[in-house]
């Protein structure tokens, strides 16, 4: 089955607590080692999503011409394109009560319900963590956003321009580009296809650069905020 945001809120409203419910994700780096007939959630973390704010800087050095504008009375500027840029991800939202499931090496799955707090303490202690300890760190992060256009520039099966948000297929976020778009590229990222109820999402990886939690006393849920910088590898 193709995932839709209808069919994420169907999953929210029958309380299938084990499938996707969310449209934002935290994979802990553990989870490229689950056994695919593992819950969705299987070494997950949901997030409930207020905003988000996807930043993308580039890096273009810049040099002044000595003399330019001496000599044509107008400076000028040289700049080296060298394909860096820095890719930011902004999220704030709140933590609720959820239903986290990890898998061991030996593929043993472990139930639990946690409250907010232990939620928000697991993100903490994911922080403090370094990328030795695979369970404990989170590596991925994500975003399910709908689609209506393929990796060929055409309409995936089953949607046309008029299709609805809603019931659009759901793709992950990530900086890849079409086909069409990769000319003069080599060993390009594949755009992505929609997301089926298999395992295999990938998102984008990096780290948490940040993460703050806002605990007032009496509430079942906890506000946080996140700073996520994307990077292939972290070592």
């Amino acid at each position: 089955m193709t995932y839709t945001t209808q069919s994420i809120l169907d999953n929210i409203s029958s309380g299938a607590s084990t499938a996707a419910d969310h449209l934002v994700f935290l994979n802990f780096k553990s989870r490229n080692d689950v056994d695919s007939s593992a819950p969705w959630i299987t070494n997950r973390i949901a997030l409930k999503v207020e905003t988000l704010n996807i930043s993308t800087t580039r890096t273009v050095p810049a040099f002044p011409l000595p003399f330019s504008g001496a000599i044509t009375g107008e400076s000028s500027t040289f700049a080296i394109d060298m394909g860096m840029a820095t890719k930011n991800i902004q999220i704030t939202g709140i933590i609720t009560e959820q239903t986290i499931i990890k898998a061991d090496e030996e593929d043993n799955l472990y139930t639990v319900q946690m409250t907010a707090y232990e939620v928000a303490q697991l993100i903490h202690s994911s922080v403090d963590s370094s990328f030795i300890q695979n369970q404990q760190s989170i590596g991925e992060l994500v975003i399910l956003m709908p689609s209506r256009v393929g990796n060929d520039y055409a309409y995936h099966a089953g949607v046309d321009q008029n299709t609805t948000l809603e019931t659009c297929p759901l793709i992950p976020w990530t900086w890849a580009s079409r086909t069409l778009d990769q000319a003069n590229t080599i060993g390009a990222s594949d755009f992505p296809s929609p997301v089926t109820g298999s395992n295999t999402v990938n998102g984008v990886n990096g780290f948490i650069q940040n993460f703050g939690t806002d605990i007032q006393g009496g509430q079942p849920f906890i506000g946080f905020n996140m700073g996520f910088e994307v990077a292939g590898g972290v070592l």
